[in-house]
């Protein structure tokens, strides 16, 4: 059949008109079974059904919030985001049930659809709101305006849940001014309620990652002379250990280096004098104790070096005396 249709034609020629024969034929025996595909059909159906039960959903949901039937409106919009977050009304269904949540005095569940919105739905126009309204949650959280519940007793949200929240807050929106403030109140939140040398730990490690990540927050100043007010707390405590003075003595200095004009700059040197006077003291107690047990060398070494530290005064005199009374012996 083909032969005959190009008879009268070059070989090569032929065999060319027969390739493109035979590629006309495959396509168009190939193209109406991808467009009739049972699967994509089905597909497409479910699609569009799920689309137009979701809608529905909504239309009932706003039709009972504009009734004030919060309660069914908060269950249609919860519906939407359970079985149909991919429907084009699930992102305004998810914030609305949040703000829903909040109506309803349930804060932390509405902290954590909001935190959705957030996360699945970032081109939703309500982003920005949603944003603003989680951090409000878990500020009130540390704060201690929202109450857990159990058996009708109410307590505070505690240290581990709150700084969660927080830590969503700050990585919702890292470059923003909220994660500086969120990354601050974390360690406000662990130095306050947080659980003894652990919990001050926590804090110190919260504040220097805002003095790293947030150098020129106007938070890094106060993060900053917490970590050196922590550890002279430690110290007032009974852990007087000769590094951790001299941690709490580096943090100040870094205050004064860092932040020089800040507010805490003033109380930082003031800190900065007392532990040097403490340094003073120290080192004449300890010169002290050695001359008790006639160590002399040592004790002279430790005169010494009061006298070094000091200013003129009743204690510079007194370790003078002493080494000269001992290096006469």
């Amino acid at each position: 059949m083909l032969l005959f249709l190009f008879g009268g034609f070059p070989k090569f020629q032929i065999m060319i008109s027969i390739k493109q024969a035979a590629f006309v034929l495959g396509a168009t025996i190939f193209l109406p079974s991808c467009g009739d595909s049972p699967d994509a059909a089905q597909l497409a159906s479910n699609t569009r059904a799920g689309e137009s039960t979701a809608q529905g959903f909504y239309n009932r949901g706003s039709a009972s919030e504009k009734a004030g039937k919060y309660g069914r409106a908060m269950k249609d919009f919860k519906a939407i985001t359970v079985k149909y977050p991919l429907s084009p009304v699930a992102a305004d269904a998810a914030y609305r049930y949040a703000k829903l949540l909040e109506r309803d005095g349930e804060p932390l569940e509405a902290f954590e659809t909001y935190d959705a919105v957030l996360t699945k739905y970032p081109a939703s126009p309500h982003y920005a709101e949603a944003m603003k309204r989680q951090e409000t949650i878990a500020h009130q959280a540390a704060q201690g305006h929202i109450k857990n519940s159990f058996v009708g007793i109410k307590s505070r949200i505690d240290v581990k849940k709150t700084t969660e929240m927080l830590g969503k807050v700050r990585d919702n929106a890292p470059r923003a001014a909220s994660a500086e403030r969120a990354q601050f109140t974390i360690g406000e939140v662990l130095q306050s309620r947080g659980s003894g040398i652990k919990g001050d730990a926590q804090a110190i490690s919260a504040f220097r990652q805002l003095t790293r990540d947030y150098p020129d927050s106007k938070y890094a100043p106060e993060a900053q002379y917490r970590i050196g007010s922590i550890l002279l707390s430690q110290a007032k405590a009974g852990n007087q250990d000769t590094a951790n003075l001299d941690r709490a003595k580096q943090a100040f200095d870094d205050v004064l280096i860092r932040y020089p004009n800040s507010k805490r700059a003033a109380d930082a040197k003031r800190e900065i004098a007392k532990l040097s006077s403490g340094d003073i003291q120290r080192s004449y107690d300890i010169a002290e104790f050695y001359r008790k047990k006639g160590q002399t060398a040592s004790a002279l070494f430790y005169y010494s070096e009061a006298v070094r530290k000091s200013k003129p005064g009743p204690l510079r005199s007194r370790a003078q005396a002493w080494i000269n009374k001992l290096s006469a012996q």
